[in-house]
C-alpha cells in the first residue's frame, strides 16, 4: 500500500514536471529566455507559480531541464547498410535539416537554443554539446567513406567536416528562410545536399 502510494506520488510529480516543460517549450519558443517569466510558464501550464517553483528554482533550471529532455529523446542516426557512407551522410544531413524545420518538440527547443538564449552560458554549453554530437556523426561517416575509398585519405579532413556542417546550415537557411513553395522545398533540400556532397567524390 505504502509502495503503491509512493509510486503514484512519483508518477504525479513527473506528470507535473512534463506539464511544466511542455508549457515552457511553447513560451520559450515564442518569447525567448530573457522575456520569459516563471509566471508565463505557470500560466501556460495552467498551474500556480508555487506549483512550478515546487519543481524548479527558476526559469534557467526549467530551460535546462526542457532542453535536456528534448535532446535525450532524439533518436541516434541509423546507417542504412544498403547505402555507401556518403549516401548515408546525405541522409544524415536531411535528418538534421528536418529536425530544425518540421514542427516538433526538438524543433522548438533547437530554435530556442539558436535564437532565444541570449548567450546564457549554461544553455550555450548544451548547444555546443548538441553540435559536438553532430560533428562526431559527420566525422564517423567521413572516416567510413575514406575506409572504402570514396574519399581520398590525403584530403583536409577538418575542412571536409566543416564543409559538411556548412551544407546542413546552408540548406536549412534556404528551406527555412527562403520562399520555396511547400511542395518543392524538401525536394530542393535533398537535391542541394546531394549536389553539395558530390563535390567530395574523387
Amino acid at each position: 500500500m505504502i509502495i503503491a502510494m509512493a509510486r503514484k506520488t512519483k508518477e504525479d510529480a513527473q506528470k507535473t514536471r512534463d506539464q511544466i516543460l511542455d508549457a515552457a517549450e511553447l513560451v520559450f519558443y515564442s518569447k525567448g529566455f530573457t522575456l520569459t517569466t516563471m509566471s508565463d510558464i505557470a500560466e501556460a501550464a495552467m498551474l500556480s507559480r508555487g506549483a512550478v517553483y515546487g519543481h524548479y528554482k527558476g526559469k534557467l533550471e526549467v530551460a535546462i531541464a526542457m532542453v535536456k529532455r528534448a535532446l535525450d529523446q532524439v533518436k541516434p542516426f541509423q546507417n542504412d547498410m544498403a547505402l555507401s557512407p556518403l549516401l548515408n551522410l546525405k541522409q544524415y544531413c536531411m535528418q538534421e535539416i528536418r529536425s530544425y524545420i518540421e514542427p516538433s518538440s526538438i524543433q522548438r527547443v533547437l530554435f530556442f537554443l539558436y535564437i532565444g538564449i541570449n548567450d546564457t552560458p549554461d544553455l550555450l554549453h548544451l548547444r555546443y554539446a548538441w553540435e559536438k554530437q553532430r560533428i562526431v556523426q559527420i566525422e564517423k561517416l567521413l572516416k567510413d567513406s575514406i575506409a572504402i575509398g570514396e574519399l581520398k585519405l590525403n584530403d583536409d579532413f577538418e575542412l571536409i567536416s566543416l564543409y559538411c556542417q556548412s551544407i546542413i546550415e546552408g540548406v536549412f537557411s534556404i528551406v527555412y528562410f527562403g520562399n520555396l513553395p511547400d511542395t518543392q522545398r524538401w525536394q530542393k533540400a535533398e537535391q542541394l545536399c546531394e549536389f553539395g556532397l558530390q563535390r567530395l567524390y574523387k
